[in-house]
């Protein structure tokens, strides 16, 4: 089964995990940041939770999770420089890179979940790995956007004095959150 994952959504997990995360150098940053800016490159890649058997790979950690925080290897070749990485990347925009986002409790996150994709070296789906944290993450996610625009809905019906409104809104918040 393969999953495509749209430009948005990789742009919105780059931001959230610049946002969100502790990274190590300022290089991965920036590299992070060219990656979300170029279109063509982030059609390239590839968010997996393995990167076995990929021709190109960069593996990112969190700064408490290990003391080598960036790898990126092509073919045989491997560093830990980012410089190097982008340059790569930069130069070479037509064969896929996949990349793996070492987060701790990885489970916990609907944002991981929502880019991951399967390696196509690995037999083992993403679905049977993660499906059950995946849904559930899936689920708060949808959760909390759905009340964040009741929210919207019901501070729209106060501001426009529709009292009929507002108490049905108000109304499906409740049940929303029971």
């Amino acid at each position: 089964m393969e999953q495509i994952v749209s430009n948005v959504e990789k742009k919105a997990f780059l931001k959230w995990l610049l946002e969100r995360r502790e990274l190590r150098n300022r290089e991965t940053v920036w590299l992070l940041n060219y990656m979300m800016g170029n279109e063509k490159l982030l059609g390239l890649i590839h968010f997996v939770d393995n990167i076995a058997g990929c021709n190109r790979a960069m593996t990112i950690c969190e700064r408490k999770n290990s003391a080598e925080n960036f790898e990126y290897a092509k073919a045989t070749v491997r560093t830990n420089d980012p410089e190097k990485a982008f340059h790569d990347l930069r130069l070479n925009q037509e064969e896929a890179v996949y990349v793996k986002v070492a987060l701790s409790s990885a489970h916990y996150y609907p944002e991981y979940f929502s880019v991951l994709e399967e390696n196509p070296n690995i037999e083992e789906t993403v679905h049977k790995k993660y499906g059950r944290a995946a849904e559930d993450a899936a689920g708060a996610a949808e959760r909390a956007y759905t009340e964040k625009k009741l929210y919207e809905a019901i501070n729209d019906a106060l501001d426009r004095g529709d009292a009929e409104r507002f108490y049905q809104l108000t109304e499906q918040l409740k049940s929303l959150k029971s």
